[in-house]
């Protein structure tokens, strides 16, 4: 693998870790709406495509007002972004999905055996990752 290709992988795992109570609480909101096997979508505002996502869902302005107050409440030596989570049944991800990102639609054709998956995008791409149980705090 190529350096940036390593660094982008990292990025949204660190993404994912970093996130795990919002991310959880996408999962538990998807529960209660009886999504059928959830698919949590991570998203961080501030890349250039996630930032597109969440203003093509959210509006330009909601978006932005995040970022500002993010930024706000923000340690300068904290790496933190501003992140946006919803969860989609496993279904609509296998048909929306890999029009942006078609490198996942092999990885949405069966649902994880435990936990629940994650699609983490930031740095320019994504990726999907397992949450597995054990995972929440």
């Amino acid at each position: 693998m190529s350096d940036d290709l390593d660094a982008a992988l990292e990025a949204q795992q660190w993404l994912l870790e970093t996130s795990l109570p919002l991310v959880f609480e996408a999962y538990d909101d998807a529960m209660k709406r009886q999504v059928d096997e959830p698919v949590v979508v991570l998203l961080d505002c501030e890349d250039s495509i996630g930032g597109e996502i969440a203003r093509s869902w959210l509006g330009e302005e909601t978006v932005e007002d995040a970022i500002l107050h993010q930024s706000d409440d923000v340690d300068p030596d904290n790496e933190a972004t501003t992140v946006f989570a919803v969860a989609f049944s496993l279904e609509e991800c296998r048909a929306e999905v890999p029009t942006v990102f078609p490198y996942l639609a092999p990885a949405l054709e069966a649902a994880p055996e435990e936990g629940f998956y994650a699609i983490s995008v930031t740095n320019g791409g994504a990726s999907i990752l397992i949450v597995p149980p054990d995972a929440r705090e």
